[in-house]
């Protein structure tokens, strides 16, 4: 006679848990029988081999359902093309994932800079970035679908940039640049770019809704002009204002701003 498993035998020796036992069920991936008496679940030994087999192919990245055509819909002259599509799948999500990766590890480093370099002037480089357009303002909403189709992969915030024009009189006007960074190598004739090999760098924070916050604008920029006369530099009237992460303070957005000022 053939010996029979309950759930509990099969949590042991297939390390699932009882949730996904009962969703398999419920998709119809497993067929246990009950038992007349006590209507505990029972399993026999190919129902075991089958939760073997579905783990087998959950773990190459296989979906419940895919599964379960695969059970119902084998072909062996297909197989080769369902691999070949899982890999193009498993390689877009390592892509994925990889620049999810380096957008955090950045993120980390920058905060655990902020301390040194809140609120402090340097002199450096910019990073260099593709310009791929512009709109207007940062609350022209109605213009952002040409944001989305420049940045798939990537979140809004990072792929704009406010670009501000200055004099000694203050601020003039200012644009919204969608942007991309770029390696130096990648520069080609025809292409915009942001590229500033010296600048002055800022970070600041900006809590959302400040009030005065034009008035904090102006008086900021007064401070960057004031420290470009210390330092004998001359701005090239434009700045570039980057949105580097958003904190919270007392549950209202806080953007950290890196902003870029280009002297001679």
């Amino acid at each position: 006679m053939e010996e029979k498993y309950l759930t509990n035998d099969l949590l042991s020796i297939t390390g699932m848990t009882r949730d996904t036992l009962r969703h398999y069920e419920q998709k119809g991936l497993i067929h246990p029988e009950k038992d007349t008496y006590n209507n505990y679940r029972q399993f026999r030994f190919a129902d075991i081999y089958r939760l073997l087999t579905i783990d087998f192919y959950r773990k190459r990245g296989f979906s419940i359902n895919e599964v379960k055509n695969l059970q119902e819909n084998f072909n062996e002259l297909d197989f080769p093309q369902l691999m070949q599509q899982k890999k193009l799948e498993m390689e877009e999500k390592l892509q994925y994932y990889s620049s999810t990766l380096d957008r955090i590890n950045k993120l980390a480093k920058f905060q655990q800079e902020l301390a040194e370099t809140l609120d402090c002037f340097t002199l450096e480089r910019m990073p260099l970035y593709e310009v791929l357009g512009s709109f207007s303002e940062f609350d022209a909403f109605e213009e952002y679908h040409q944001i989305l189709a420049h940045c798939s992969n990537e979140d809004i915030l990072s792929s704009i940039v406010r670009s501000f024009a200055f004099d000694e009189t203050g601020l003039n006007h200012s644009r919204m640049l969608i942007v991309k960074e770029v390696s130096d190598n990648c520069l080609q004739e025809g292409k915009e770019y942001l590229n500033a090999s010296r600048c002055i760098r800022l970070i600041v924070t900006e809590t959302l809704g400040e009030e005065n916050s034009e008035e904090m604008a102006h008086q900021l920029f007064e401070k960057i002009l004031n420290y470009s006369l210390e330092k004998n530099l001359e701005p090239l009237g434009e700045a570039f204002v980057f949105t580097k992460m958003v904190t919270y303070q007392d549950r209202n957005e806080q953007a950290v701003l890196e902003i870029f000022v280009p002297v001679k």
